[in-house]
């Protein structure tokens, strides 16, 4: 088995992309026995991918992932562990000891169990609505809302 790790100051990179580096680790008879750490700092999202391939990865444990990488990895065979934070060898050891699960990895999100966007914010638009939380606004939401079909401006409104 072969699992790379994005890599940042000794923990799992908060983000698949953006890792400058990644660590490769083999794994024989359940204990690793070889470890590569590859910088990854000019490899754009579709060349990652490719690469870790190529050195036969089949486990991938990360923090954030994309859509893409993680369909590209996953339809390819391997097994993705999203949304993991940590140490790094705290990471490989619940991995080993079977305490991770990649398919409620992926489907978490990351601890408050929700994704942010750059430019996004949360709002308390008052009291909520029995079920509702708080509301998110998306500046670029915003900037839709202000464009009528025919790209006109068109008033927002306040609530």
């Amino acid at each position: 088995m072969k699992i790379a790790i994005p890599t940042f100051e000794g923990r799992v990179s908060p983000r698949f992309d953006c890792a400058r580096a990644v660590l490769v680790v083999t794994i024989d008879e359940d204990k690793p026995s070889g470890r590569q750490e590859f910088r990854t700092s000019n490899w754009v999202p579709h060349e990652r991918v490719k690469k870790l391939l190529e050195l036969g990865v089949d486990t991938v444990i990360c923090g954030g992932i994309d859509r893409w990488s993680a369909t590209s990895l996953q339809s390819a065979g391997v097994t993705v562990y999203g949304w993991v934070t940590g140490e790094i060898e705290d990471a490989l050891s619940a991995l080993l000891c079977g305490e991770l699960d990649a398919e409620a990895a992926m489907e978490g999100r990351g601890r408050c169990g929700c994704r942010r966007f750059p430019g996004d914010e949360v709002t308390d638009t008052g009291p909520p609505d029995p079920g509702q939380g708080m509301r998110r606004r998306s500046r670029r939401g915003a900037d839709r809302q202000n464009e009528g079909e025919n790209g006109n401006s068109v008033g927002l409104r306040n609530d």
